[in-house]
């Protein structure tokens, strides 16, 4: 007799089940011998014959509803009703079963029954609701894994299934208990902070309590606060640890002594001058495998190529120059993301299998660099990611990030205006997005914290394209009086008139139409009372704002922006109306510092083009990992600290150090715009 798989899973769970007792015990019911023989009959036909045998056992519950068999009669037919795909009549039969025979012993057996079918059916709420009234301190153990492991799948909350999780794990054997720390994980790293003092609240001091710990130090610790981290980091240490664990405790605990010994702020590092003669750390006979994954086709295919370059560039392939003869002997495996977080996921779990490859660099987007990073700490191999985002690194031992940071570009920015320039009063206008909105509050405590200060802020909604309005705000026009809206109109009258005067009695208007004060002599808009205005926004978007802030007579200030302004557009178009502002960018092409000249003269011979700040931080990233490699450091640990070790590696995307929680400190190009021309002033 050949039985199908959810027959034998059936069959498992009604024999392990059947000798289940409650407190009170289930009812046990008397049997014929003629009720015997005409229940095993009837069970008989099920696989030859489905159809007479649920014909015979609805006949068998009809004849002896009050028999001990009736209620495995009642649950095989709701096991022919699912065999034969019909779900609806099988949790008919199921939940009939319990509500006539609710002591049976057959009762528990239905309720995980019943919870995997409204599982499968999209109803996780039913599911853990039928459960709730199963009596797990009498299950087996194997029962107990069934029971546990539909709670996990069935509930939304993850601390929730967190802490089934937790309690099907002391139970769980060989494999099975690796896979459920994997999920138990991969869980951990999903909490909010909120979320996530609610495990550690209900989970108390079993495992995953250490692991918790662990997190909890590790967030503490991308935000500086160190003395939390250190607080949370040694809970961890009395608390039981899962296999394998001890490692990555260790790796923590290294991290907060980096932290404590080198403090955040990239204004403490060395500046482009203080670096620019210094000896670049040499990849000369470096030798290794290095994984590269980026999206190389669809969307983003561009930009991964781009940063393919810069890998490319640094492992010395095609420049066939004679200092780079013993680069070549760096492999680089090469995948293609697409763009997909599966596949960026895939790529590195294929890759860390290699032993030859010693580290991965990429991806570039956020949702495959997320996937990318999970994979990789799991793995236990050393990934220097090229995104954007800062939280992929954070708690994440293996995982590396190189690019600039916007409150590192902030930092630079604003102690340049304060301190060089000499401004000390200052306005914001920004879009009305996240960006804009995350800029302008980091700006903000950068200048304050300077001793500046902010005396004029405005928005406009990110897809403007006119700003009066928001400009209009900035210098005063927001609250008028009625005395001054007739002041305001007697000057634009003024200033019409001379439109049409000769020149000289044109000067004279214009000058009386500027002298026009209210009664009390207070003047009028615009009131332009900063020294510089802080713009965060595109290159596109401020050789539009730049104009209109020249018509509406705001002028003799100092323009700052960010990255974001780094653009040949910025002088094409903006010309005079910029002139003088000053911006950060990643990468600056006719940098004088020798090692970012040599970089860019190297990518035009091979490439006959101009690199761009994604070429600069992937050609920073494989040299990161190719220094190590010159130096010896052939395993992935020793690549892992010797990446920890630089404390200001002279990039071409800036000066840079990895900081313990994983993301590099860079102090990005500060440029300024004098003559129509770009020019660095760090």
């Amino acid at each position: 007799m050949i039985l199908s798989v959810r027959q034998i899973r059936f069959a498992a769970v009604a024999t392990v089940l059947v000798l289940i007792a409650a407190c009170a015990g289930p009812t046990t019911l008397p049997v014929t011998e003629v009720e015997r023989r005409a229940y095993h009959a009837a069970k008989a036909k099920i696989e030859a014959d489905p159809e007479a045998a649920e014909r015979d056992l609805k006949q068998f519950v009809l004849s002896w509803p009050e028999s001990g068999l009736a209620p495995r009669a009642e649950s095989k037919l709701a096991e022919i009703a699912y065999d034969r795909g019909d779900q609806e009549a099988a949790l008919d039969r199921y939940y009939g079963l319990l509500r006539k025979y609710p002591r049976s012993e057959m009762a528990d057996s239905t309720r995980i029954h019943i919870a995997e079918i409204e599982l499968a059916r999209g109803n996780p709420n039913g599911a853990t609701a039928v459960l709730a009234k199963i009596r797990t301190s009498r299950l087996s153990d194997e029962n107990k894994r069934l029971v546990y492991r539909t709670f996990a799948s069935a509930v939304a909350d993850p601390v929730a299934k967190l802490r089934w999780l937790a309690r099907l794990r002391p139970i769980a054997a060989g494999a099975e208990i690796a896979a459920i720390d994997a999920e138990i994980n991969g869980l951990i790293y999903s909490l909010d902070s909120a979320a996530l003092e609610r495990a550690i609240d209900q989970i108390g001091k079993d495992i995953p309590a250490s692991r918790l710990q662990l997190r909890r130090a590790s967030i503490a610790l991308a935000e500086g606060d160190v003395d939390t981290a250190e607080k949370a980091w040694k809970k961890a240490a009395s608390l039981p640890k899962e296999a394998g664990t001890q490692r990555e405790f260790e790796l923590l605990g290294e991290r907060i002594e980096i932290r404590r010994s080198r403090p955040g702020d990239v204004l403490q590092m060395p500046t482009f001058a203080e670096v620019m003669h210094k000896q670049v750390p040499s990849t000369d006979g470096a030798r290794g495998t290095i994984g590269v994954i980026l999206p190389l086709t669809g969307s983003f295919a561009h930009f991964g190529n781009e940063s393919l370059k810069g890998i490319l560039l640094a492992a010395g392939v095609f420049d066939g120059l004679p200092q780079a003869s013993e680069r070549a002997n760096v492999k680089l495996m090469v995948r293609d993301t697409a763009g997909r977080p599966e596949r960026a996921a895939d790529a590195v779990r294929e890759l860390a299998r290699n032993p030859d490859v010693r580290a991965i660099i990429g991806p570039l987007l956020k949702g495959e660099a997320e996937a990318a990073a999970t994979a990789a700490e799991l793995e236990g191999i050393p990934l220097i990611a090229l995104t954007a985002r800062s939280e992929v690194a954070q708690g994440r031992p293996h995982v590396f990030r190189v690019r600039t940071r916007p409150i590192q570009e902030i930092q630079v920015l604003a102690d340049y205006v304060v301190n060089e320039v000499g401004a000390q009063r200052f306005a914001i206008l920004y879009p009305r997005d996240a960006y804009g909105v995350g800029l302008r509050a980091m700006f903000w405590d950068a200048v304050e914290a300077r001793g500046g200060t902010v005396v004029g802020i405005a928005s406009y909604d990110p897809d403007a394209t006119d700003f009066a309005s928001a400009i209009r705000n900035l210098v005063g026009y927001r609250l008028l009086t009625d005395e001054q809206k007739e002041v305001l109109k007697l000057r634009r009258d003024l200033r019409r008139r001379a439109n049409r005067m000769p020149l000289e009695v044109a000067m004279l208007l214009r000058e009386e139409a500027l002298a026009l004060t209210t009664e009390d002599g207070m003047p009028l808009p615009p009131t332009v009372d900063f020294d510089a205005l802080f713009i965060p926004e595109s290159h596109e978007k401020v050789v539009l704002i730049a104009p209109q802030l020249a018509f509406h007579e705001v002028v003799g200030v100092q323009l700052l922006g960010a990255s974001g302004w780094y653009d040949k557009g910025l002088l094409e178009i903006g010309r005079d109306h910029v002139k003088g502002a000053l911006f950060t960018s990643h990468y600056y092409a006719d940098s004088t510092v020798p090692f970012v000249q040599d970089f860019t003269q190297r990518y035009a011979a091979t490439f006959a083009s101009v690199p761009d700040a994604l070429t600069a931080q992937a050609f920073d990233a494989a040299n990161l990992v190719m220094v190590q490699l010159a130096r010896g450091r052939d395993s992935r640990e020793g690549i892992r600290e010797g990446v920890l070790e630089f404390k200001a590696y002279p990039g071409v995307s800036g000066v840079m150090r990895m900081t313990a929680d994983g993301n590099a400190q860079k102090r990005p190009f500060l440029l300024s715009i004098e003559r129509r021309r770009m020019k660095q002033v760090n």
